[in-house]
């Protein structure tokens, strides 16, 4: 069996993982990057990022080359519900300004393949097709590394100070450490694929179902990326291959199955759950979870890529300084669980609370007649999923005068 030394070993190599090797690399430590697949690979998601996500791809220094692949301008989102249609842009919010009156959406095939290049150019080791089979552990229970196989199948032991899992939803580092828990009532399924040949403007839309919605967007070379997520109930109960049951729920929404229909689709229909998970801890001695592997619930809003570049920066912060002092207790890493109640936490707990209410059609009607009514208020709250308004924010009474001033048609 190998055995090899890394300060870090990262366990994943989606967007919260090599975001944290790329930094941890970039502060001096040798880092081994591990990823069960090999890129460009597949990874069924909404494909959008905020406007606040597109100043931490400068600051990672992959921006221009996401945009010169043809990164597509999102400049709003229309929600469809009810038999009404409301639409918001990025606007700013009290004292957050929009950094930019866009977000972008882009395959996760390049966004995914560009990062990991760029982590393995400042020094990070990528292990592409290496599977995790267990965690090293020390006498006391600390975590010491890991053990994996490579594509040959060539045992490895990968020790190291600090071992990140950011191995996604179903995290096998989340799982060997045992916090890992299902969310039951939040028990979703995706179906994902992709069209070309439909005419699509610079906006991402959501369509409101009854036991679940379709969110699209568009991405580069002109198609679109289609999302269809139902209660994991709804998707058993129809027993259909999944190809047949997107396109039946398509024809049984017009307003966006018309469109796409219209269309070509160039992507098998993909499935992927369960849609919303916790942990218990996120840190331990000698570990941390990050990304979807520390919790995840549906992003409806839209901030999946934000949740795991910015969990990546916090945990970076607290990893490096734990590192220069020569600890790998779980106390050395409180800055990051802090940072993460404050810039993480309430989201969550937002996205929480609007599939609480997604669940209750009445309240969804009286919402949509309010927004209708108010498109101000549309705008802010498109503009707080775009992860640059603070929630704070919404605290402050000239926000919500603003929001629900002049209604649609008065005077």
């Amino acid at each position: 069996m190998v055995e090899r030394r890394f300060d870090v070993v990262v366990v994943g190599a989606g967007p919260a993982g090599s975001t944290t090797a790329l930094r941890l690399a970039r502060a001096g430590f040798s880092v081994a990057l591990l990823d069960a697949q090999r890129f460009p690979r597949f990874k069924p998601c909404g494909e959008f990022m905020s406007p606040e996500v597109l100043p931490m791809l400068a600051e990672l220094g992959v921006r221009d080359e996401l945009a010169c692949a043809g990164a597509r301008e999102v400049r709003g989102m229309l929600l469809h519900g009810h038999g009404r249609v409301v639409q918001g842009r990025f606007i700013d919010v009290g004292g957050a300004q929009a950094p930019f009156d866009h977000g972008w959406a882009v395959r996760r095939e390049l966004f995914d393949a560009t990062l990991a290049g760029c982590a393995r150019k400042a020094g990070v080791e990528l292990l592409e097709g290496h599977r995790v089979t267990g965690l090293l552990r020390g006498g006391a229970g600390d975590v010491e590394g890991v053990e994996c196989s490579s594509p040959a199948r060539e045992k490895l032991t990968l020790r190291a100070r600090f071992v990140v899992g950011a191995d996604g939803t179903r995290s096998r580092v989340a799982t060997e450490l045992g916090v890992r828990r299902e969310t039951p009532w939040l028990r979703k399924v995706a179906l994902v694929t992709r069209y070309s040949d439909v005419p699509w403007g610079d906006r991402a839309e959501v369509h409101l179902l009854e036991r679940g919605f379709f969110a699209v967007a568009p991405v580069e070379g002109g198609d679109v990326s289609l999302n269809l997520v139902l209660d994991a109930a709804e998707y058993e109960r129809a027993g259909l291959p999944r190809d047949e049951l997107l396109e039946e729920w398509l024809r049984r929404t017009p307003a966006l199955g018309e469109r796409i229909l219209r269309g070509r689709r160039i992507d098998p229909v993909r499935g992927t759950g369960a849609m919303a998970m916790s942990t218990t801890r996120q840190t331990f001695d000698g570990a941390a979870l990050v990304g979807d592997a520390s919790g995840y619930v549906d992003p409806i809003t839209g901030e999946g890529i934000f949740f795991a570049l910015k969990g990546a920066e916090l945990l970076t912060e607290s990893l490096s300084r734990a590192l220069h002092a020569g600890r790998t207790d779980a106390r050395a890493l409180q800055p990051y669980l802090a940072g993460r109640r404050r810039e993480i936490a309430p989201r969550i707990a937002f996205s929480l609370l609007l599939q609480r209410g997604l669940r209750h059609p009445a309240l969804v009607g009286a919402a949509f007649r309010l927004l209708a009514a108010r498109p101000r208020l549309v705008d802010t709250l498109v503009s707080v999923t775009g992860d640059y308004v603070p929630l704070r924010e919404l605290a402050r009474p000239s926000v919500w005068w603003n929001a629900l001033g002049t209604p649609r048609g008065a005077a």
